[in-house]
């Protein structure tokens, strides 16, 4: 931590008011806010997000069926992905002999935790005193859309997580002086975990801004440049030997270069293809809404390094250089995020810890904002937004939980136009968990929070209006969750049923899939087992059991239907369609090849 300022970090206590609370106590305020929202029914529901199901299935295979050193996706080497997101779940469910949601995503929601202490630790490095690496924490701990990736197992935590530890070491060893090379390699050593844990690009979004940075304020510093290379070096030593491993055992499989592969999905994740998931330009301003409720706060946060500061006490060097940091870090990150092709929310999931170190910056200048001083009218604007944002919400969970309370339709997503009562029919399923009257609670709760936090900000009790903000999303986060988890309808795969009795229908027998039709995550995960793919030509050859039927799901038009046909020909049987699985844009259609009929004479002249 942060000893440049010769005396003891003080920050008054949120409860008492007096001065001085230890590291200690400050990570336990953290873990105890961030551990319900990631905690609560954290196993309850199905396994739905796609890039959860991406890693699940790995994770599954990797404890059940020994594949370790390259996770495999149905029984095939996964190229695409380093392994340490498969690793630490898969190894944890063979501790405990479970592949339970719960024990598969304890992982996620414990890197969760460790993201917001680093975070903590980042701003408690760059500031005198501990308010605005507390503050920042227990705003990242509550951004909507860090809680959902804290609950999934997915890639995008464990690359986050390891990214800002990483970030913390290394910023660590540049910006003091003292045992600053253990310092450079264990800021190495947790980005070499983040580069196992999704590849080298997604560090680098925060790690170039940090270069950047480093280039304005510390060029003339050998002890900065020497600590990115020791870093380097330790990073190398922690991903390289899996990166050798593989590219060895793998080197046939690939056409006798493993290390193409790597290089090609690395070509094609900054290629322009075509269609891609987001193709907006502005794909960064979406952190606006992805930080929610703390939305307002960012947006002030963004002009703070711009702005003349009233502060009591004035930020002194250090504080300035921190403020710029996360600025650019926050920026420019997001800036690069727009070359890949493909933009989806998490993608800039390791901007989010910054993102909150500018939000802890914004109530930090409150705090210390001199008596004297009027207020300007921008800070009373930020100041009465934060207000009615929560005053809105309220108003907003009341008025559509009462809408919900009247709709007559079924809660199903709709492809067409939206209408209002089809948008707020979805809510339905909400109902059955905190019901109308719990709602409607929640949502004057939410306003009386509001008033008190609107009285506490303009009456300068800044600590007192942050704890009702904190604590009032704390309560909406977990209030959703609760709903979101909950309810039902809302976590139902619409793979696993179906998926399921296709096996039961099927028994025993082995269910094929043919190459080039790439089957269905979510039918991959609940079929349990792997279901092998085939090319058309190996099960033409192939010689089956004449007392065994052979399953094939695909799709049932266009060349894999041709195929069966072709299949079914070369084993003398007929085909006849078993099963649909529909997700409501395509379908795979289970085909069966029953045994072939022996007639009677040939079995006498047998």
């Amino acid at each position: 931590m942060n000893d440049s300022a010769q005396t003891p970090a003080t920050i008054p206590n949120l409860l008492t008011g007096k001065p001085v609370i230890s590291h200690a106590a400050a990570l336990a305020i953290i873990a105890a806010f961030a551990f319900p929202l990631y905690l609560l029914v954290l196993g309850v529901g199905n396994a739905r997000d796609m890039m959860e199901l991406f890693n699940l299935v790995p994770i599954r295979e990797a404890y059940r069926d020994g594949h370790w050193l390259l996770p495999t996706l149905g029984g095939l080497p996964r190229m695409k992905k380093p392994p340490l997101p498969v690793w630490i779940p898969a190894g944890l469910g063979m501790m405990f002999h479970s592949d339970s949601l719960w024990i598969l995503r304890l992982p996620s929601a414990i890197l969760g935790v460790l993201t917001c202490w680093a975070t903590y630790a980042i701003g408690n490095l760059m500031s005198r005193d501990r308010l605005l690496g507390l503050f920042s924490a227990i705003a990242l701990a509550s951004m909507v859309v860090f809680v959902r990736q804290s609950r999934l197992a997915s890639y995008d935590i464990y690359c986050t997580a390891f990214t800002t530890i990483g970030f913390w070491g290394l910023l660590h060893a540049v910006e003091q002086p003292k045992k600053w090379i253990p310092w450079a390699i264990f800021g190495g050593a947790a980005l070499g975990l983040a580069v196992l844990s999704k590849g080298p690009v997604n560090p680098m979004y925060a790690l170039l801004p940090l270069g950047i940075w480093i280039l304005i304020y510390h060029r003339k510093e050998t002890r900065a440049w020497l600590s990115i290379l020791i870093a380097l070096v330790a990073s190398i030593a922690v991903f390289s030997p899996w990166l050798f491993a593989v590219a060895a055992r793998y080197h046939a499989e690939y056409g006798g270069n493993a290390w193409h592969v790597w290089a090609l999905q690395f070509t094609r994740y900054v290629a322009a293809p075509g269609k891609s998931y987001t193709q907006s330009d502005f794909y960064y301003l979406g952190i606006l809404a992805w930080v929610f409720p703390w939305t307002v706060a960012l947006i002030a946060g963004l002009t703070v390094p711009f702005l003349p500061t009233n502060s009591d006490p004035a930020p002194d060097a250090t504080e300035k250089r921190g403020r710029w940091l996360f600025w650019i870090v926050l920026v420019l990150g997001l800036l690069l995020l727009t070359i890949p092709h493909q933009k989806k929310q998490r993608y800039a999931l390791q901007q989010f810890p910054f993102a909150a170190l500018l939000i802890g910056v914004v109530w930090q200048e409150f705090v210390r904002l001199k008596r004297e001083v009027t207020m300007d009218k921008p800070a009373a604007v930020m100041l009465s937004a934060q207000s009615i944002l929560f005053i809105g919400t309220g108003m907003s969970f009341i008025i559509v939980a009462v809408l919900a309370a009247c709709s007559h339709r079924p809660p199903l997503w709709h492809d067409g136009h939206w209408t209002l009562m089809q948008a707020v029919s979805l809510l339905k399923p909400a109902l059955g968990t905190l019901t109308l009257p719990g709602w409607c609670l929640l949502g004057v709760i939410l306003i009386a929070a509001g008033v008190f936090i609107w009285r506490w900000e303009f009456n300068r009790k800044f600590i007192s209006a942050f704890c009702v903000f904190a604590l009032s999303s704390w309560l909406l986060m977990l209030s959703v969750n609760w709903a979101y988890f909950m309810g039902k309808g809302y976590q139902v795969s619409r793979y696993r049923a179906p998926t399921r009795r296709m096996m039961a229908m099927v028994g025993t027998n082995t269910v094929y899939t043919l190459t080039g039709d790439e089957i269905w995550l979510g039918v991959l995960y609940y079929a349990n087992r792997i279901l092998p793919l085939e090319s058309p030509r190996s099960l033409q050859r192939r010689h089956f059991s004449s007392q065994k039927p052979v399953y094939i799901l695909t799709r049932d038009k266009g060349k894999f239907a041709q195929a069966v046909q072709a299949i079914a020909e070369s084993q003398h049987r007929q085909i006849r369609v078993v099963y649909r699985i529909n997700d409501g844009h395509h379908m795979q259609t289970l085909f069966e090849l029953p045994p072939p009929v022996v007639h009677a004479a040939t079995q006498s002249a047998g």
